[in-house]
């Protein structure tokens, strides 16, 4: 599937977006202590959590960040394996397919976020959709192809 010169660098940067939140991702799966420390970071503004937690307590806290960094490790290979083939070349249903499940994230993260008061992760959540959203929004108009 030939991709459209024009949205190359949408594609581009759709990729570049999905590879940084991957990465992110892995260090759950691959380095948990750091892994937790970034989150601490975002929830409590310093890199260790105001408290002590008990060996059973950490091991949960490292397998729920775990298992967070697999699932968004292979919605970000689903938008990285959409974003270079269908939705570069033109597909509308391929733009729909990476958008709306964004938008869906972002909703439900950002409410439930402001219902935490856990206003690190807003930001995060904010930087995030941006990174996607802009080349989303700039590419919707070259996605014309039938489909979805």
């Amino acid at each position: 599937m030939a991709s459209k010169p024009q949205l190359q660098l949408w594609s581009r940067l759709v990729q570049a977006a999905a590879v940084a939140i991957l990465s992110l991702s892995a260090l759950l799966l691959l380095a948990p202590p750091a892994g937790a420390s970034f989150f601490n970071l975002v929830y409590y503004q310093h890199w260790t959590a105001p408290e002590q937690v008990g060996t059973s307590t950490q091991g949960y806290i490292y397998f729920a960040n775990g298992i967070i960094g697999a699932v968004m490790v292979g919605w970000m290979t689903g938008i990285i394996t959409l974003a270079r083939g269908p939705f570069a070349a033109g597909q509308e249903w391929a733009w729909k397919a990476i958008a709306l499940p964004l938008a869906v994230w972002f909703g439900v993260d950002c409410a439930f976020t402001i219902a935490h008061q856990a206003w690190g992760n807003l930001v995060l959540n904010l930087g995030t959709a941006l990174m996607f959203g802009i080349p989303l929004a700039a590419a919707k108009k070259h996605c014309n192809r039938p489909g979805w």
